[in-house]
């Protein structure tokens, strides 16, 4: 984990703690399923910086998951040549 995922985490706990809400930084940051279920709770709260904070940290950590509608996304395909051949002027 890099340091600024745990700096994100320490600034999470503190805010939790503030809120009364429990918060075990150690199982936190090796155990994912507790980290899920942590945040969720702590997502359903009604502090927003909290919420903002664990969706943040959510995004650093890969829990989020895609959308459907990413994920079926496909980049698109690169032009064919004879879209970049040159056609004359536009005036």
């Amino acid at each position: 984990m890099d340091q600024a995922t745990l700096l994100k985490i320490a600034r999470l706990r503190t805010m939790a703690a503030k809120a009364g809400m429990p918060f075990d930084v150690v199982r936190f940051a090796t155990d994912q399923a507790f980290a899920r279920e942590t945040l969720a709770n702590l997502l359903n709260g009604n502090d927003e910086a909290l919420v903002a904070a664990g969706l943040e940290l959510m995004q650093c950590m890969g829990l989020l998951a895609p959308t459907p509608a990413a994920a079926k996304a496909k980049p698109a395909a690169p032009p064919a040549e004879a879209d970049k051949k040159y056609v004359g002027r536009l005036r």
